[in-house]
């Protein structure tokens, strides 16, 4: 699992995206939304007089994680989809700071599902879920599955296609049993589903945006 610390930079981010929208901020606003800080957007449409869904993300690199791999892919399939915008603040370590340059609006759609995720099933997902939660705890079960999980999501990438979400495993030597989605925000900008790039300004935010005393990432060890 990520410790505290390599969160904190995100709900930051976060929480100046909160009161870029509607001067609320992160905690308070979560209090309005059903399923408060585990809901499934963080700006919820309708509250707040945001005519959007949300959800924001913070990424170093040109990857961004998604979180819930089924979550993300029921959010464009079947009875749960729903359009909604990802806030993706892209930042550099300057020192002790995070200086945040660049700030991406992605609007994801149901009709981009196939660009996303090609012909991968649901129940395909899934069960590739429930194997990699049902590895064992510690460095052990981990060495052995080390090729077992690699192979497995290589099978479904060659029976069932690849979008651009990729299937994000996340298995270290303690507990940390997740799958995730996540996509590689150059590959997005090249296959047509719309974005806003803003490099000088967002929502009354100067950028570049500068996180002051903000170290870098800090793990638990594996």
């Amino acid at each position: 699992m990520t410790s505290k610390a390599s969160q904190q930079h995100g709900i930051d981010f976060e929480n100046t995206i909160h009161l870029a929208l509607h001067g609320t901020p992160k905690k308070e606003y979560e209090k309005l939304i059903e399923g408060g800080y585990t809901a499934e957007f963080d700006i919820v449409k309708g509250i707040k007089n945001i005519n959007f869904n949300g959800s924001v993300k913070v990424t170093s690199s040109n990857n961004v994680g998604c979180g819930s791999i089924e979550r993300m892919y029921k959010h464009t399939s079947g009875d749960e989809a729903v359009s909604f915008t990802m806030i993706i603040g892209y930042h550099e370590q300057v020192g002790n700071d995070k200086v945040y340059n660049t700030i991406y609006e992605v609007d994801i759609k149901p009709e981009h599902h196939n660009l996303l995720w090609s012909d991968i099933q649901l129940n395909t997902l899934t069960e590739y879920v429930n194997y990699v939660k049902s590895i064992p705890r510690g460095r052990e079960a981990q060495l052995q599955n080390q090729k077992l999980w690699k192979e497995k999501r290589q099978t479904i990438y060659e029976n069932e296609g690849q979008g651009i979400m990729k299937i994000d495993t996340k298995i270290d030597g303690k507990a940390q049993r997740r799958t995730q989605a996540s996509f590689n925000i150059k590959t997005l900008e090249a296959i047509g589903i719309p974005f806003r790039k803003y490099t000088q300004e967002y929502r009354g935010i100067d950028l570049p945006h500068i996180q002051k005393n903000s170290s870098l990432r800090e793990r638990n060890k594996k």
